[in-house]
């Protein structure tokens, strides 16, 4: 038994078992197909609900992640061979079910149960049907192409060759509120939606409180990162990661404070990841400095052309066919300042409205209160306000505010902010007028840099003005409506318009009907007013107080004879600026000025018939006194018992005003730091004895050595020599005019030595001869020198220093006049030179001559008229010479050439180009080549060119 035993065990394993196991295939065959059929139905219902899943996903814009497509397919096979054994089983079956064919029977069966095992195993597999899409190299904004903008083309190109043409990582791109940074860069976002040179571009929104983890997540989003469940130096590390992998353009869009790139997880573009760029928009210059940008563009409003197409495209052709309608469109464009927010904002809300009244009703909105404006407030106003709120000081905030005290588009000089400052107390805070000059200076630049106030004409000059909608915000703000504490009475005008706090109204001109001034109650409760430029015939009786007015400004108000003689300063106790310029028939100012104990600023330039000043003492808070071309003022006018009290004046202007002073007065001021006065006088220094009748006019030299504190001094002489007297004042003398002066050789070496060099250097009727000119001078005005042959001098005047400092030059009425410059002159002479004016010298043949090359590449100005022998403007070399025959003067604005009829050419053996031309006048010069004619006419697009034959 024990040798069967073995033989046994492999029958029973090799032939029995698989005989029972088909047996019990064809036994159970019925339950095998049953059992199949149960998993099919349990698996298709799970591939339903995963198709749901699915289906679902993809409406949030997932996709199906390769493992869910598998299992799909994998299912619809087992589905397929289920069915076919669901066939063989119904064809191979009999009565009651049984078949005939048992090895039919038993293949069916074992193909049930394999087939089961498989539905059974997908029906339990885990399964991740979609996915986040893979990241896109560029997301398009959906935004409308740029159309119709040139200037806009125009930026978007430069910002295309930085990327490609420059090494500059980070591009910095700012501009005011609404002006369209962001469309900008949405467009260049969907620019390289086709042949992009990146492997991704990635806009993200930044906003004024930035949040790092969500720019981070947003920027990560972007690649496919996911940096849930990471912590937060993980998660900047992953990100660094990725995007050093990748070359990258990153647009971080409304930006207002400096971002650390590092603390986000985004290395920087040059240091460490060359080829990737950076692009920055906001609102403010500084943000670009402190992002380090390499490049910055100003996107500036659109041009009137681009305005007007941009306005038409977004209302009904139709509606802009009516003449009557467009007309009052174009206005209302006007009054958008070329601002794209503020123009698509109005042209919605007039976009289906084809009423002329309708049209009408909306242009004086636009002029009184355009917050009335339907979108206006809410798009516009409070999208700019924002600017305004994120300034960093009330400073600027007021600073800002008190620039809309001034007419629409007018020219903010740099003395008009000097008066703010010294008004809001910056002089006693910073203990100098030019300290407080300086304050004005940066704060002024913080404003600009924030694109809140913009370049005015004379850059140079450091004069601003404001665009029209922030103009508007500023009125907005103050309005008797607003939450403001200050509250602005402003109404400024010209010849149409008046504006008043928020509102604005048509006036007649200056020359016009006689316009009522604010009624006493209007006063009350206001912190600034402002009166200019409108025809008001007198101001109202004061009997209320107005405590909380700290600015006063009546500005070419030419019908004001008097001011209310009662009481009308009594009430005004925190009036600090008093501003009465070009008030020119007002005769004498009440007694009640002297109630100003808080007054700060008195200035009464151009009042021409001013007779006579009300006692000044009591203004013991006084620091500036402007008495400039107050021409009537008695010579006696400012004696010592009325000006005691002033014991605080720094700054003192009686330039054009017959004034002088009682001995002591002048050297009483202690704190003076500006003067400006004509008609000084010193003891045995007359040239003359002209005019002896008026010798105890003007101020004594000898007093001003007493003025330790003096820094600026504007000065004039007449029938005098200067010798050895002004030495001590040289370093303190910004402007120097001489009539009819002798100045010895010892004070002119003293001026070109000084380290405070002239700013303003005038001569007058010089006939008894200067030895040679000043050179480290500015502003260079020579007016009727009858003996001047010419200006410089290079042999007599080696010194390489020699007018380079020179920006503007003017020539007048120099009948012996034969050349500018004598050669040689030293290399840097005239190379700062920015505006030439030369009129009724006409012994001259040219402008610039051997010598003067260094003046073309800065020259922005070209004036010159009445010059009667002038044959070209520039006079080059023989031929041999090493002076290219093609010039160029690359800054050049605006060229005026007037009555001169020997001028032939600009120049008869060169070429001459003026790439930024923007203004040419020709009158009266018969003999000019045609072809020089038509090419100041076409030479650049967009040119003002004024031809007079």
């Amino acid at each position: 038994m024990d040798i069967l035993g073995p033989f046994v065990n492999i029958i029973a394993k090799y032939l029995i078992a698989p005989l029972v196991r088909r047996i019990n295939y064809s036994r159970n065959f019925r339950d095998n197909v049953n059992a199949l059929q149960t998993s099919i139905r349990n698996l298709t219902s799970r591939k339903n609900d995963e198709e749901s899943k699915l289906q679902a996903a993809e409406n949030d814009g997932q996709v199906q992640t390769h493992a869910a497509r598998n299992w799909f397919n994998a299912v619809s096979e087992i589905e397929r061979e289920a069915d076919e054994i669901q066939g063989e089983y119904n064809q191979g079956t009999c009565a009651q079910g049984w078949s005939v064919n048992c090895w039919s029977r038993y293949k069916v069966s074992k193909r049930s149960i394999k087939l089961k095992t498989k539905a059974d195993l997908r029906l339990m597999e885990q399964l991740s049907v979609a996915r986040p899409p893979s990241p896109k190299p560029v997301i398009e904004t959906g935004n409308e192409p740029i159309q119709n903008q040139s200037s806009t083309q125009q930026n978007l190109q430069q910002l295309i060759d930085c990327i490609k043409n420059r090494p500059h990582g980070i591009i910095g791109v700012y501009g005011m509120g609404g002006v369209g940074k962001t469309t900008l860069v949405g467009e260049l976002n969907d620019r390289f939606k086709e042949n992009s040179i990146f492997d991704t571009v990635i806009m993200v929104t930044v906003s004024a409180t930035p949040n790092i983890k969500d720019i981070r997540t947003r920027i990560s989003e972007r690649l496919g990162l996911d940096l849930s469940n990471t912590s937060e130096d993980g998660a900047r590390e992953k990100l660094l990661n990725a995007l050093r992998k990748k070359k990258f353009l990153l647009i971080l869009d409304d930006v207002w404070h400096q971002l650390e790139l590092k603390n986000v997880g985004i290395p920087h573009p040059t240091r460490s990841h060359e080829g990737s760029k950076i692009i920055l928009t906001t609102r403010n210059q500084y943000v670009c400095m402190d992002m380090k940008a390499e490049f910055t563009m100003k996107v500036k409003p659109l041009s009137g052309d681009e305005a007007w197409t941009f306005f038409v495209e977004n209302v009904r052709s139709d509606v802009i066919a009516n003449d009557s309608i467009k007309c009052f469109a174009k206005k209302i464009v006007d009054r958008c300042g070329g601002l794209p927010l503020a123009i698509v904002t109005v042209a919605r809300a007039m976009a289906n409205h084809d009423g002329v009244g309708k049209w009408a009703n909306a242009e004086r909105e636009m002029r009184e209160s355009i917050q009335d404006i339907r979108g206006m407030e809410e798009k516009v106003l409070t999208l700019l306000k924002f600017s305004f709120d994120r300034l960093d000081n009330d400073m600027l905030r007021s600073l800002f505010l008190y620039c809309a005290c001034f007419p629409e588009d007018h020219n903010i000089i740099k003395d008009e902010i000097l008066y703010f400052c010294v008004g809001e107390g910056l002089v006693d805070r910073l203990n100098s007028l030019t300290a407080a000059g300086y304050k004005g200076e940066d704060l002024i630049g913080s404003l600009k840099a924030a694109c809140m106030l913009e370049d005015g004409e004379d850059v140079e000059d450091g004069s601003v003005r404001m665009h029209v909608m922030m103009r508007g915000l500023a009125l907005w703000i103050t309005s008797p409506e607003s939450d403001c504490s200050s509250k602005f009475l402003i109404r400024t005008g010209g010849p149409e318009k008046e504006f008043i706090a928020g509102k604005i109204l048509e006036v007649p001109s200056t020359g016009g009907v006689i316009v009522e001034a604010p009624k006493a109650n209007e006063w009350v409760g206001t912190t600034r007013i402002s009166l200019m430029k409108i025809g008001i015939g007198e101001l109202p009786e004061l009997g209320e107080r107005c405590q909380n007015l700290a600015t006063l400004l009546v500005r070419n108000c030419c019908r004001i004879h008097t001011i209310p003689p009662t009481n009308f300063f009594q009430h005004m106790d925190h009036l600090s600026v008093l501003d009465l310029c070009r008030t020119y028939k007002l005769k004498f100012l009440p007694d009640s000025l002297s109630c100003l104990v808080n007054l700060r600023v008195l200035r009464l330039q151009y009042c021409f018939e001013l007779l006579g000043l009300p006692a000044l003492g009591k203004l013991r808070q006084l620091q500036v006194l402007d008495l400039h071309k107050c021409e009537k003022l008695e010579y006696q006018i400012l004696r010592s018992e009325w000006m005691e009290g002033i014991c605080k004046l720094t700054y003192l202007d009686v330039l054009g005003s017959l004034v002088s002073f009682e001995a002591g007065i002048i050297s009483s001021l202690h704190k003076l730091e500006e003067l400006r006065t004509k008609g000084a006088r010193m003891m045995n220094s007359r040239v003359s004895s002209e005019n002896e009748n008026n010798e105890g006019a003007g101020i004594d030299v000898r007093e001003l050595y007493h003025l330790t504190q003096l820094t600026s001094l504007h000065i004039s002489f007449k029938n005098m020599v200067i010798s050895d007297w002004f030495k001590p004042l040289v370093e303190k003398t910004v402007e120097l005019m001489l009539n009819c002066c002798t100045v010895v050789k010892d004070v002119i070496d003293a001026l070109d030595k000084s380290q405070n060099p002239l700013k303003r250097l005038t001569i007058e009727h010089e006939s008894l001869g200067l030895p040679y000119l000043p050179t480290r001078v500015e502003e260079l005005f020579i007016n009727e020198c009858d003996d001047m042959e010419v200006v410089f001098d290079g042999v007599a005047t080696p010194d390489c220093d020699s007018f380079s400092r020179l920006k503007k030059l003017v020539l007048q009425f120099l009948p012996k006049l034969k050349r500018i410059c004598v050669d040689p002159a030293p290399q840097n002479c005239f190379h700062q030179l920015s505006h030439i004016h030369i009129s009724g010298c006409n012994r001259l043949k040219a402008v610039f001559t051997k010598g003067m090359s260094g003046a073309f590449n800065n020259l922005k100005k070209i004036d010159i008229g009445g010059c009667y022998m002038m044959e070209v403007i520039i006079e080059v070399e023989e031929e041999g010479s090493h002076i290219s025959r093609k010039i160029c003067f690359p800054k050049l604005e605006s060229l005026r050439l007037v009555f001169l009829p020997t001028l032939t050419d600009m120049c008869s053996n060169c070429v001459v180009d003026y790439p930024r031309l923007r203004e040419s006048i020709v009158l009266e010069c018969p003999r000019l080549k045609k072809d020089l004619l038509h090419k100041l006419v076409t030479f650049h697009q967009g040119i003002t060119a004024k031809v007079f034959e």
